[in-house]
């Protein structure tokens, strides 16, 4: 197993990555899913731990829950990888297609904002922020380009290893724990560097996703500038309808 791997398998250790095992078995089979005491016991949990992953696993579209009524099970995510509605490393999200994960950072430095991105992101001009350009690889093949901006809280925290996803930076040397990331998605032309990095034709359309991460004290914790090729796999989302 690759060291991205064994990394993602430790990450989903735990009651969520344990139901979520129980909901593929039901998936799988066509069965219902246990209720809440079947599950508490069979996963070695309280009842109010396994209510709270069901409502985690439901805010995901795994299943839908009715006072009174059984739980429904979406089957159809049995069949869904590279989910970009979620917030998760690009090397998971590359995992989560069957494909091995790797990543190279193209260039890392220290700068300061200018003055458009102060204003845009509400940050002093005189902010620290590590710019960092990474591309990620399905089976050594480019997948994934990011332009990330991660403001630091001050210049000696760019010691910190660039390859370690942007969320994590934020949390252990910039503005603190991420609590939630605002995503702008667009199609765009591949410009001749982009072309080079990812080994696309110059001017084809390719997915690009604009995020602003926020801090919990509403502060911007990064920005970056996302370009996904879509020849590798098929990007998804998924969108809970309102309640009947």
């Amino acid at each position: 197993m690759s060291p991205a791997r064994r990394e993602i398998a430790s990450a989903c250790s735990g009651l969520p990555a344990r139901l979520q095992e129980v909901w593929r078995e039901s998936a799988t089979s066509g069965s219902a899913m246990p209720g809440e005491p079947v599950l508490a016991e069979r996963l070695a949990a309280s009842r109010p731990a396994v209510r709270e992953a069901l409502i985690r696993l439901e805010e995901r579209g795994y299943i839908r829950r009715r006072q009174g009524a059984d739980t429904v099970i979406n089957r159809r995510m049995l069949d869904i990888t590279a989910r970009i509605d979620e917030q998760i490393d690009r090397s998971e999200l590359i995992a989560s297609t069957g494909r091995a994960a790797s990543m190279v950072v193209v260039d890392n430095h220290i700068d300061t904002p200018t003055a458009e991105e102060s204003v845009q992101f509400e940050i002093p001009r005189t902010s620290t922020i590590m710019r960092t350009t990474k591309v990620w690889y399905a089976d050594d093949e480019p997948v994934i380009r990011a332009h990330d901006c991660i403001v630091l809280r001050d210049a000696s925290s760019a010691t910190i290893d660039p390859a370690i996803p942007i969320f994590d930076i934020a949390a252990a040397v910039g503005t603190g724990p991420t609590e939630w990331e605002i995503v702008y998605p667009s199609a765009t032309a591949v410009s001749a560097r982009d072309a080079t990095l990812l080994n696309l034709p110059k001017g084809k359309p390719a997915l690009t996703m604009e995020v602003v991460g926020v801090s919990r004290s509403g502060l911007t914790s990064y920005w970056a500038s996302e370009l996904h090729s879509t020849n590798a796999f098929q990007h998804t989302m998924i969108r809970l309808v309102g309640r009947q």
